[in-house]
């Protein structure tokens, strides 16, 4: 494991980084306008978008691929999107070549997963009118990566849009509730996430759905006919029980191949800290993504 990724887990550790999120949780903040049009590199082409009065953003470089990645950003469908999240789009756009589309869905406790699945499905539709010749790729983190796999479900029951061609996530959340027993074990080397705050967060995401709806908790949803899905998560990170359990379906689904990458030593969603594990899953993702075979 690199210094970097090390020494981010000591300061996780050291500075409490579950208790902060907590407060996050608690009390979150608007208006962080992270993904202002002005706060991109001048290496990228940006253009805006709205849906139902949420933003979006689309970026590319001078010379794009008609490979399109829509990326939905985590947070625990709480927190607005980081400079961080600004950052991967952008690698994508100018090291790799993508088209990248960030959509920052509705968000809890204003906003439940009705709302926020009813506007990305329009946000999608849109993006496919707009870009024709474009193939799609789905991405997303932590929440975003949980909201990925269910947005792939609804898609797949509705019927009449294309599939995104393929999808990858970094320690998705897959139970809204985290009821897996395994979760406890976890704790004790996650010092990023809060579970009980997560777990009311989620409360309120859900609204009038219940936490074992696949809205909001892919997991327990059908799994067939969802095309290729590429899902990191780390060893110490209380995602991780959820993924092995999903990691456990493979091989026994119809038109869904499904290939787990569990990262030794590695902290919940470690794409968030620059570092060489950090370009090596990058570079995982974008081979993931074109390989054709």
């Amino acid at each position: 494991m690199s210094l970097k990724a090390e020494m981010t887990k000591l300061f996780a550790k050291l500075g409490k980084a579950d208790r902060k999120m907590a407060l996050d949780l608690e009390h979150p903040k608007r208006g962080s306008y992270e993904l202002d049009l002005l706060n991109f590199t001048k290496k990228v082409r940006v253009k805006t978008f709205d849906v139902n009065g949420f933003y979006g953003v689309t970026i590319n470089s001078s010379y794009p691929k008609d490979a399109h990645i829509l990326m939905l950003p985590g947070g625990a469908y709480t927190l607005e999107p980081d400079q961080r999240i600004r950052e991967i789009a952008e690698h994508f756009a100018v090291m790799e070549g993508f088209r990248v589309s960030i959509f920052q869905y509705p968000l809890a406790p204003e906003y439940t997963a009705l709302a926020a699945h009813q506007c990305l499905m329009e946000a999608y539709e849109g993006l496919i009118k707009e870009y024709p010749k474009d193939t799609f790729y789905l991405f997303g983190d932590f929440s975003g990566g949980g909201l990925a796999l269910s947005f792939l479900q609804e898609l797949r029951d509705r019927g009449d849009l294309p599939m995104p061609h393929k999808t990858a996530v970094v320690s998705p959340w897959l139970d809204i509730a985290l009821n897996n027993p395994k979760i406890k074990l976890f704790q004790k080397t996650d010092f990023i996430l809060p579970v009980e705050e997560l777990r009311v967060a989620g409360g309120k995401y859900c609204g009038p759905l219940e936490t074992d709806h696949p809205f909001v908790s892919p997991l327990y949803g059908d799994w067939n006919h969802l095309g290729p899905i590429l899902v990191f998560s780390g060893t110490e990170e209380i995602m991780t029980p959820d993924c092995e359990l999903l990691a456990e379906k493979a091989g026994k689904l119809e038109g869904t191949d499904i290939i787990y990458k569990k990262g030794a030593g590695m902290f919940h969603n470690w794409i968030k800290v620059p570092s060489k594990e950090t370009d090596g899953t990058f570079k995982l993702i974008c081979s993931f993504y074109l390989d054709e075979a």
